[in-house]
């Protein structure tokens, strides 16, 4: 009998509102973990509601350096943000994105910003992900921007993405559904990002993937958060 955590192609489907061919797409993609019985998929609960809570709705999503652009501005760090949009038109298509599109509404318009990726991992790699020199902590691992303190057993970061391989093999990361969920940059994007001297992701990113936080009270602070 399948685990009751795990849900089938079809239900799968019927949570994210498109058609099974939609749904093993994403399988093939990575973008939902999965795992293989017999002749069936099967998906974990968890992904498929994080991911239901990023549908964008209408409208196209901004370019990963737009989406980090806004992100920054919304953040107050606005000579990162300058330099990310680049040349002048762009910082004020920026400026006038965010004038229009309230984050907690078009969130979702911001998802190239990274690909994300979750592994399982021994408990005992945990604290040593986060205290890495190359990552920036976000989300859940930043709760306490809202109030909420984020738990010892999951690690959720930023990272460029030429170190993919590297931070896979010394943590010994297991891709599919795991307590670490790593978002992964460009690496250009990155260096402007580990050039602001945080060990943070900028305020108004920790707020946009509480947003897909498996835990309703973090969605919830980081909604109340983002009002207008």
């Amino acid at each position: 009998m399948p685990d009751p955590s795990l849900l089938s192609v079809r239900e799968a489907a019927d949570r994210l509102g498109v058609g099974p061919v939609a749904v093993r797409q994403h399988i093939a993609s990575g973008r939902l973990p999965a795992v293989k019985r017999g002749r069936s998929w099967w998906l974990d609960e968890r992904a498929v509601e994080r991911l239901a809570r990023q549908r964008p709705g209408g409208g196209r999503p901004l370019s990963q350096a737009m989406a980090w652009a806004v992100l920054l501005l919304a953040s107050g760090e606005d000579t990162a943000a300058e330099e990310m949009a680049g040349r002048e038109r762009y910082s004020q298509r920026m400026r006038a994105w965010l004038r229009e599109h309230p984050l907690r509404d078009y969130a979702p318009r911001l998802r190239a910003r990274a690909e994300m990726e979750e592994f399982d991992v021994h408990p005992s790699e945990l604290r040593r992900i986060l205290g890495r020199p190359d990552v920036l902590a976000t989300g859940i691992s930043a709760g306490d921007v809202v109030g909420v303190l984020g738990p010892t057993s999951e690690v959720e970061v930023y990272a460029p993405a030429s170190h993919r391989n590297l931070i896979v093999d010394e943590h010994a990361l297991l891709p599919g559904t795991g307590p670490v969920r790593i978002r992964w940059v460009s690496d250009d994007i990155w260096l402007r990002l580990d050039s602001r001297g945080s060990h943070r992701a900028p305020h108004a990113a920790i707020l946009v993937d509480l947003l897909e936080s498996d835990e309703p009270r973090a969605r919830r602070e980081a909604a109340r958060a983002l009002e207008p």
